[in-house]
Formats: structure tokens, C-alpha cells, sequence
């Protein structure tokens, strides 16, 4: 029973310590680096451009 206690201590302090995913970035690096990744993202799910063959030029 002691042992879960500690475990559960121990569980409670990591989780304390674990930084928050949702919050939001503190210096100028961090926010650069948060729109790059948005960026990424966003360009990573758009669709590819559909590229078809000029028309060829009349004489």
C-alpha cells in the first residue's frame, strides 16, 4: 500500500512538471518557430497544383 502511495506521489509531481502543450509561447523564438510549424502544416496539407501542358502557339 506504501508503494502506491509513493507512485502516485511521484505520478502527481511529473505531471506538475510536464510542460502545458496549450500554452502559449513566451519569447520571439518561440512564437517564429510556432508560425513556421503552422505554416508547414498548412502547406503540408494543401492539395498539389494541377499543372497541365501550355497550349501550343499557332503559326
Amino acid at each position: 500500500m506504501r508503494g502506491v502511495i509513493i507512485g502516485l506521489g511521484l505520478l502527481t509531481m511529473t505531471a506538475a512538471c510536464a510542460p502545458d502543450a496549450s500554452r502559449m509561447p513566451e519569447s520571439s523564438y518561440q512564437w517564429q518557430q510556432r508560425q513556421d510549424r503552422i505554416e508547414q502544416d498548412w502547406r503540408a496539407s494543401q492539395p498539389a497544383p494541377q499543372t497541365t501542358p501550355a497550349p501550343k502557339d499557332k503559326p
